[in-house]
């Protein structure tokens, strides 16, 4: 080929995918012109701009793409011009109808984009040998030798009587003539009638093109697969007096065609079907059976891969992949005879890689429900058992929602869709390892749905999302230390919606960082107002979620901030949770880091309820350890709770931290607190969590009683 890039003219009237297809070749080092119409194409053709392949889309305003595709087969020098047709016409009449008009290749839309640059390198590289057929016999032969190609002449009777060297290699003949019943022969059974058809058609002028395949010359379990073209021959009287044409030996690219097509149909780590190859194959199975075919799909939701790959790295969660899959099909291989009758089954289950983060499995309809049951509680107990992988030990979670077709769905994806619910839902409130759809859960999804989407819509438009304060009063002196900021959610319709309920979905949706910048900025002018108005509230602390503590634009946007309202560090603090600090340690470090350099206090909320948490005190330079209120509720009564309250007090104070007792309610607790040393006191004894202005109202009406 050239040295230059390869022109290719992309004709689409869709603009996203005009775009998508253009970004994707000029990866591949192709020159990429793109027009929406085929006038343009045409107009630029004639004007000198003569491309190397056209990718050309049939369905489109004014001229469409067979009429396109025929002017341009009758251009001069455009006989060879690869063209491939583009539609999401998948059936038959349009795919002749792109042959007929003279394309040289069909490809439907969704377009696989994985291939096409394959496809197109192919498709250049053989209109690259076909032109230079035509230049000189030298460069004929010279191409018939690289591209495994030869060429030959046929009499009325079928026989090859003229052939090039490279064709006689392919059939395996020796020397000429050919008689048609030896190279019939060689032809696989199975093509030989087409082969045989096409070949008497042109004898009305038909010439025509097909693959078949041909017993190799040299071993006889071998077949190639070629590519044959023929051209009916006539003399001046308008007589049959035969046929040329060519063959190619492209068992070569049949072969890479096959790897190209696994890669597009299995997941590269696992090796097993990605999720279009599975749904493929189901709806086939379902298609072509009429008796009321049956399945069910376990889908496999891996629930903590996500934290192995984040905190060991991509290259060991991929490995745990690679054995889990080993896992699955073993257990399809070697049944262990624990389920009854489930072995004569195991032949007919298909396995498959549905994302980064789940399998699924699809079960044959004659399994009973124990069977299904009993193959998926033992498919749990084979991927929970701990995995060896680079010297570290990994647990996976594995949690499996199974729905059965066609009671829960009518069609494949949505039937995966019901199945991943079940499993999702199982993972999310820590339900059982095994569960069935059932319609409460499509429920429960719309609902979550419609609250994400409530929620979208609280934070654009405003007014509905409230910060709430909840002072914290000295336990010595009783006079205002400051308060924590919590979020709240006033729906319009819903009426206040828990933050159990928004919190979790938020940070699982992503929308917890923008919320939390907007809480941020919005506590920020509350303050600057009331120290403007010369009222102290103390010390305020606002919860970072871990979305917002690893975002690299944190530091910057609290300086930006504090920069807008001119507000004093001091009446600042950022609340941390262990269960946050434990994601990425060495980045938390920094970021507390850069917060106490501009005099912002960290707290380490929850504390006591982790698994580390003294190490985490010895690690982290934090100011303020929260008592977490699990404790403070059986202070009365359990003195195991009281001694370990007076340890984690007394332990903070040793290291210069001040403690804060979460989840005060009554007064015996409070003197509890008081007499082993607590220093900071919050809970409903004092404040409940209350609107801006019921707070100033708190504040002023302290600062008027210590008057």
């Amino acid at each position: 080929m050239d040295n230059h890039k390869p022109r290719i003219l992309v004709v689409d009237d869709e603009p996203v995918m005009r775009t998508i297809t253009e970004s994707v070749l000029a990866q591949h080092e192709f020159e990429v012109s793109t027009t929406e119409s085929a006038e343009q194409a045409i107009l630029m053709i004639s004007e000198g701009f003569v491309p190397d392949l056209l990718l050309l889309d049939v369905l489109m305003p004014g001229m469409n793409g067979f009429e396109a595709c025929r002017i341009l087969r009758r251009r001069h020098r455009l006989e060879h011009l690869p063209i491939i047709m583009l539609t999401a016409l998948d059936d038959q009449d349009s795919i002749d109808e792109a042959y007929r008009c003279g394309a040289t290749d069909f490809i439907t839309k969704p377009l696989n984009i994985p291939l096409l640059p394959h496809r197109i390198r192919y498709l250049l590289r053989s209109s690259l040998a076909v032109r230079e057929l035509y230049d000189s016999q030298i460069t004929l032969i010279n191409t018939q030798q690289i591209a495994r190609l030869g060429n030959w002449r046929m009499d009325t009777k079928g026989n090859i009587v003229r052939a090039s060297r490279e064709y006689l290699d392919i059939i395996g003949a020796s020397q000429l003539p050919v008689p048609e019943q030896r190279l019939m022969l060689r032809v696989h059974r199975e093509d030989r009638t087409v082969l045989l058809r096409q070949r008497a058609e042109m004898r009305m002028g038909r010439s025509y093109q097909i693959d078949y395949r041909l017993r190799s010359a040299t071993d006889d379990r071998v077949w190639l697969h070629v590519h044959e073209r023929g051209f009916p021959r006539f003399d001046e009287r308008q007589q049959y007096v035969g046929a040329e044409g060519f063959t190619q030996d492209i068992t070569e690219r049949v072969a890479q065609e096959e790897r190209i097509r696994h890669l597009a149909w299995h997941d590269p780590v696992s090796g097993l079907s990605n999720r279009t190859r599975l749904i493929e194959l189901l709806e086939r199975e379902i298609g072509e059976d009429t008796d009321g075919h049956r399945l069910s799909i376990a889908f496999i939701h891996l629930a903590n891969l996500r934290e192995v790959q984040t905190v060991l790295g991509q290259e060991i969660a991929d490995a745990a992949i690679r054995a889990l899959s080993r896992r699955l099909k073993g257990m399809l291989e070697e049944h262990d005879g624990s389920c009854v009758t489930e072995a004569e089954c195991l032949q007919d289950v298909k396995l498959g890689r549905y994302d980064e983060h789940a399998f699924v499995a699809t079960l044959p309809g004659r399994m009973s429900r124990e069977q299904v049951d009993c193959f998926a509680r033992r498919l749990v107990e084979n991927l929970c058992r701990p995995l060896m992988l680079h010297g570290e030990e990994v647990l996976i979670r594995p949690f499996v929602g199974i729905a059965t077709y066609p009671e829960h769905a009518e069609d494949i994806p949505d039937l995966m869709r019901r199945a991943m619910l079940v499993a999702l839902q199982a993972s999310a409130s820590g339900g059982s390892s095994v569960a069935y759809f059932d319609p409460q859960h499509d429920r429960a999804a719309s609902q979550r749905m419609m609250l994400e989407r409530s929620l979208r819509t609280a934070l654009e438009q405003g007014g509905q999302l409230q910060p709430y304060f909840q002072p914290k009063l000295c336990a010595r002196t009783g006079r205002l230390a400051g308060a924590e900021v919590l979020l709240r959610w006033l729906h319009p319709e819903m009426g206040m919606v828990s933050p159990a309920q928004f919190i979790p979905l938020a940070e699982e949706v992503g929308l917890i960082h923008p919320i939390s910048e907007w809480l941020i900025a919005h506590v920020f002018d509350l303050l600057a107002d009331w120290r403007a108005w010369g009222l102290n509230p103390g010390r305020v602390s606002i919860n970072l979620s871990a979305d917002s503590l690893f975002e690299h634009a944190l530091i910057p946007f609290f300086d930006e901030q504090l920069a807008r309202t001119g507000l004093p560090t001091e009446m600042l603090a950022v609340e941390l949770t262990e269960s946050v600090l434990m994601q990425n340690a060495d980045v938390a470090q920094n970021v507390i880091a850069q917060l106490r350099q501009r005099g912002i206090h960290v707290s380490l909320d929850d504390f006591g309820t982790g698994f580390s948490s003294l190490g985490y005190l010895n690690r982290f330079n934090i100011d303020e350890i929260k008592i977490d209120r699990s404790f403070v509720i059986d202070l009365e009564g359990d003195t195991r709770e009281r001694a370990l309250v007076e340890a984690i007090i007394t332990l903070g104070h040793a290291l210069g931290l001040s403690v804060v007792a979460e989840g005060v309610e009554t007064e015996t607790q409070a003197a509890l607190l008081r007499d082993i040393g607590c220093d900071v006191f919050q809970g409903y004894l004092f404040a409940r969590p209350m609107p801006a202005a019921d707070f100033i109202e708190f504040v002023t009406g302290r600062e008027a009683a210590s008057t």
